[in-house]
């Protein structure tokens, strides 16, 4: 059961708040019929406000009603009061038009003013008898207004699709989380939050068309957005993408792969997703790394999509769930290792750096290895994977080429995290090093040494 008291404070308009918590404290209170009263006076403010607002944005369907409303503002006359009981009669039917609620909000809060009016006019009973309602009536009553109106905006559920649509497709659009979150979640009401998420996962997964932006273009804009719902409310994410994952099982291969790579690090994509969904993907994947390792294709570059594909080895939560990822990337050349690890950075492929190193094959190749994986992951490092890194460099003579002295200068520099005691390792890199080579001055430099003190370590 939910806090009513927390969900009270949530009510955004500051005139409306007043009477929503006036009614609280009637229901606390035992005052059941008067929270009732009050609960429906203030869906009724509510509403009226919300209303005048679309009529402000130019909502033509609006206009009626704040007409009505303006016509008796002011006016204490019977004339007045009647306008206003017109207005009251309406007022459900025209926040059902303007999508303020949906049919069945309305059928709730109609029983609502029904027992108002119960509440406030007792001649309606039979025999005289006084309407009696629990203070659980009443509660059911508040939270029903709550839920419905009260703590959401004067949001529609046709414009607010609409909104987020020409705001993903604006050619300026940079996917900030924090207005993407406030705007396109916090500020709709649920109905329209799930259609707008629902429509996110269709375009991220599948790349369905749109007019003015590439299909891929909007998928990816799209995962941006999830991401940022996914933050808010897992399961509404994860459920979104479950029901659009069955069409990604018929989808061609390339968005299949494109899907697993721009969703893949996303929790709610695992387990939005489903077994024969995982399997495909796998296979996907192993015959990716398969394609790249062989002879015959070293020449041939990853694909922007296999290389986000396969930088999904990071996590290992999606290494668990395709089984083939981890041997598809190590199972690749070095120079294909680096351009996956340059891709997406981690503690993970820290591990796979002396590796990597290790299998240079030339000045050209060792500096293109260090400058695309070694100092991007750099700051990833532990102790012993920079020692073992410094091993497979100092070991390997086509890791000596022009550059790379000054890239293991800027290597120094970004293992700055693991303090003072990585010194004790340069210090051993210099002690194997000739001391009339260009690079022994460089290193011992970059980490205040003088080859006297070098050598008396």
């Amino acid at each position: 059961m939910r806090d009513l008291e927390e969900w009270v404070g949530r009510v955004p308009d500051a005139d409306v708040r007043p009477l929503v918590k006036e009614a609280y404290r009637a229901y606390t209170a035992g005052a059941a019929r008067a929270a009732i009263v009050l609960t429906w006076t203030a869906v009724c403010a509510d509403l009226i406000g919300k209303i005048r607002q679309l009529h402000e944005e130019g909502e033509g369907d609006a206009k009626p009603l704040v007409q009505q409303v303006e016509s008796a503002q002011g006016h204490l006359d019977a004339t007045a009061v009647r306008t206003m009981q017109k207005v009251e009669d309406s007022l459900l039917d025209t926040a059902l038009t303007l999508e303020l609620i949906d049919a069945s909000q309305k059928l709730q809060l109609q029983r609502l003013r029904e027992d108002r009016n119960m509440c406030a006019h007792p001649s309606l009973r039979p025999l005289g008898e006084l309407f009696d309602p629990q203070p659980e009536y009443a509660r059911a009553h508040l939270a029903a207004a709550l839920d419905a109106v009260l703590v959401h905006p004067a949001s529609q559920g046709r414009k607010s699709m609409q909104a987020f649509t020409n705001h993903v497709t604006d050619p300026g659009f940079v996917g900030d989380p924090v207005h993407i979150a406030q705007v396109f979640y916090y500020r709709v009401r649920p109905t329209s939050r799930r259609r707008i998420t629902d429509l996110a996962a269709k375009h991220a997964l599948l790349e369905l068309p749109a007019d003015g932006i590439t299909d891929s273009e909007l998928a990816d804009r799209m995962a941006t957005c999830l991401r940022v719902f996914a933050a808010q409310e897992h399961d509404l994410v994860r459920n979104a993408i479950t029901r659009a994952a069955q069409r990604l099982l018929t989808a061609p291969t390339p968005v299949q792969l494109r899907a697993a790579g721009r969703m893949g690090d996303l929790e709610p994509f695992w387990s939005g997703t489903d077994e024969p969904m995982h399997s495909q993907l796998d296979a996907l994947i192993r015959t990716v790394g398969a394609t790249h390792a062989e002879e015959s294709a070293w020449h041939k570059m990853l694909s922007p999509d296999e290389l986000q594909a396969l930088a999904l080895a990071t996590d290992p939560r999606v290494r668990a769930t395709l089984p083939s990822l981890e041997k598809a990337f190590t199972d690749l050349p070095a120079h294909k290792r680096a351009a996956v690890i340059a891709q997406s950075p981690s503690t993970y492929f820290a591990e796979h750096l002396a590796a990597l190193m290790a299998d240079a094959g030339g000045f050209d190749h060792g500096e293109s290895l260090a400058r695309t994986a070694v100092l991007p992951c750099a700051s990833y490092l532990t102790h012993d994977q920079l020692q073992a890194l410094l091993s497979a460099w100092e070991e390997n003579p086509q890791c000596w080429g022009r550059l790379m002295p000054y890239y293991l200068v800027s290597l120094y520099q970004a293992t700055s995290h693991l303090g003072d005691s990585r010194k004790k390792l340069w210090r051993q890199l210099l002690e194997s090093l000739d001391q009339e080579r260009p690079a022994y001055a460089v290193i011992a430099a970059a980490i205040e040494e003088t080859p006297e003190t070098a050598t008396e370590e």
